[in-house]
């Protein structure tokens, strides 16, 4: 019987966790999504800047997560959950081992951690919005998290009083802002820990906000703002976005737009804009070759050399070339390729389109099809090059590469 010729895809692959989009209710509780999570730059400044107002009074505790599409944002949302949930959990066991594993197990970070979030967890209210009004989205979050920390129905007053709210979809006009807020704290009295409000996709919310004149969501988003202000509060909200506030609301007369930036004042926006460097570093952690492949000899040889050349035809540009292990393990991707990768992607992802669609999608000229098609039987390693990187570009987001 003939064998089949061995491709790229016999040798390298992209870690599963990469190859499907995160989802904060669906994926809350599965620690093989939180498995591989790699810490950046941005990611471990965010989750200092938020371990610090958990831990110390007079610190504001609302946040915006801003950046655009593939940035991370909502995988380390994800990641933050776990580290808040019940120590025997599986999921919180294995954020906590990444902690220590990258910052040590002595770091301030492992150790306020372990200080900090009591064994049955904080009261965890996490939800994805949709093109709907804030109540709506928060109700879903505080019933959610009330029935995974009172799976019992315990305190059952509360529980029914959130299940009535939730199947009313938000519509009931008889349930205020005022209740939304009040039942925020009574949750927190209740649970008799902290509560953390995480919202991705709040864009959503924004989105119908300012296409129905709902003045009174944003109002609510800025209460919600004020209560994590609180010197003794329990409240903590942390919300995702694309973009900023501004660009939600510039269809909006100038009055509008104002009242939005006020509301946008109220939170501590954190950047997930990552340097081209760090992205491909990311990059280099996301694709895995299989141990002993045979091209080890070949990069071994070759890489070095590259790193020199493009030291020297690229003075001065914030990339990873001074790294030969960071450039060799974004093979197959060309060097050249790994480097300018992440900075197309910054600029055109207003199309939707990141640096792991093109890493894990089945989209013509992305990474996938090229290591199922690309013939692995010599000693040689084909790379992923600059024109195939432009041959993908411009079949996904088409004409605007030129503007």
């Amino acid at each position: 019987m003939a064998h089949s010729t061995p491709t790229l895809s016999d040798y390298f692959h992209v870690n599963r966790r990469y190859s499907r989009s995160i989802n904060l209710e669906r994926d809350a509780d599965y620690p093989e999504v939180v498995s591989g999570y790699v810490f950046t730059e941005r990611s471990t400044d965010a989750l200092k800047r938020i371990l610090t107002a958990l831990v110390e009074d007079h610190t504001p505790s609302a946040w915006t997560l801003s950046g655009v599409y593939g940035t991370g944002k909502s995988a380390f949302a994800h990641f933050l959950a776990a580290l808040c949930a019940p120590s025997d959990s599986l999921v919180h066991q294995q954020a906590m081992a990444i902690v220590g594993d990258t910052f040590g197990p002595r770091s301030w970070e492992y150790t306020t951690l372990r200080q900090y979030i009591p064994a049955s967890g904080l009261f965890r209210a996490l939800v994805t919005a949709q093109r709907e009004p804030l109540r709506q989205t928060l109700i879903r979050a505080l019933y959610q998290g009330a029935i995974a920390t009172w799976p019992t129905g315990r305190p059952s007053k509360l529980v029914r009083t959130l299940q009535t709210w939730a199947q009313a979809k938000g519509d009931d006009p008889t349930v205020s802002n005022t209740q939304i807020l009040s039942m925020l704290q009574e949750v927190a009295i209740a649970a008799r820990t902290d509560v953390v409000v995480i919202i991705d996709e709040l864009g959503k919310v924004l989105e119908f906000a300012a296409q129905t004149q709902g003045a009174e969501d944003l109002y609510l988003l800025q209460q919600i703002a004020e209560l994590a202000q609180q010197p003794d509060g329990r409240i903590h909200l942390l919300s995702v976005l694309h973009q900023s506030f501004a660009d939600y609301s510039h269809r909006l007369a100038a009055t509008e737009r104002l009242e939005w930036a006020k509301i946008q004042g109220r939170f501590e926006d954190i950047s997930f804009n990552d340097s081209p460097a760090q992205m491909t570093r990311l990059v280099g952690q996301a694709i895995q070759p299989v141990p002993h492949h045979p091209y080890t000899a070949w990069i071994a040889q070759h890489i070095p050399d590259w790193t020199t050349t493009l030291q020297g035809l690229v003075p001065g540009l914030d990339t990873p070339t001074q790294d030969v292990s960071i450039l060799a393990s974004t093979l197959p991707l060309h060097p050249l390729t790994a480097i300018v990768l992440p900075m197309l992607c910054a600029r055109y992802a207003q199309s939707d389109r990141s640096l792991f669609t093109f890493l894990t999608s089945a989209e013509p000229y992305a990474l996938q099809p090229f290591l199922e098609h690309t013939s692995a039987n010599s000693k040689t390693l084909t790379t992923l090059k600059l024109h195939h990187l432009y041959d993908y570009f411009v079949e996904a987001v088409g004409t605007s590469l030129g503007s």
